[in-house]
């Protein structure tokens, strides 16, 4: 008698091993949902816990996962597979994700210098077509910016910048190029500035007027246009008595 295990983890002793002590052909069973087998005199079946193998193929999917994490640089913070709880802050999940950092940088350095030829050879195509628009002479040095590749706090960016372009240490162009770089949807720095400048000159305007009107003086537009009544008035010629 002999003991086969099944995939269903079951061990069973068959008629087909007395056949197989007497050496004729062994006969092959057939496994699958609703097959039967005759048992011996002394036949049985125990049932099997294959419970501890499932949790270790489990455990060894794991460690699979941070080998291929730690040899690729990715990180397990990078994969989405860290553990929250074990990041106490947000400094931590950013020593967490220097590995990766260090990857993308060395790949894109690899790069810096094609993507600049990329666009010179642009200009150069729109400058020699004559494309509106486009200047002849000199092409213009452009470089490739590019967005963050790991979540940002852009709350905590934005309040930066606030405060360091409030306290004066940074120009509005390096302000917004910050905000930029840190994933709000902004197209064009420069005109982005533009715009901002612009506001601030409308609104500046709009408080001088309200001030001057608290102070029951005439605006810079009515003083200008009284000026030139007044001075039309002036130049009119009285006309000569027949």
């Amino acid at each position: 008698m002999i003991s086969l295990d099944l995939a269903g983890g079951v061990g069973q002793r068959c008629k087909v091993a007395d056949k197989l002590a007497r050496g004729s052909k062994p006969q092959e069973l057939q496994v699958k949902a609703g097959a039967v087998w005759q048992f011996g005199e002394t036949g049985r079946m125990d049932a099997l816990d294959t419970s501890p193998q499932l949790a270790e193929l489990r455990a060894r999917v794991d460690h699979l996962l941070e080998r291929i994490a730690a040899n690729s640089r990715v990180t397990a913070a990078g994969l989405g597979t860290l553990d929250a709880t074990e990041v106490p802050s947000g400094y931590a999940l950013k020593l967490a994700l220097g590995p990766l950092d260090a990857l993308i940088g060395m790949m894109r350095l690899a790069r810096e210098h094609k993507y600049r030829l990329l666009f010179k050879m642009v200009q150069r195509l729109y400058q020699a077509g004559r494309a509106e628009g486009w200047t002849a002479g000199e092409t213009l040095p452009a470089r490739l910016a590019w967005v963050p590749h790991a979540p940002t706090d852009r709350a905590a960016v934005l309040e930066e910048v606030v405060k360091a372009y409030g306290a004066g240490v940074l120009s509005l162009e390096t302000a917004v190029t910050m905000l930029l770089e840190a994933g709000y949807p902004i197209k064009d720095a420069s005109q982005e500035v533009e715009r901002i400048r612009a506001k601030a000159e409308q609104e500046a305007a709009v408080r001088m007027a309200e001030a001057a009107a608290r102070r029951g003086e005439p605006a810079e537009g009515t003083r200008k246009r009284r000026r030139t009544s007044r001075q039309r008035r002036v130049g009119e010629r009285v006309p000569e008595a027949a």
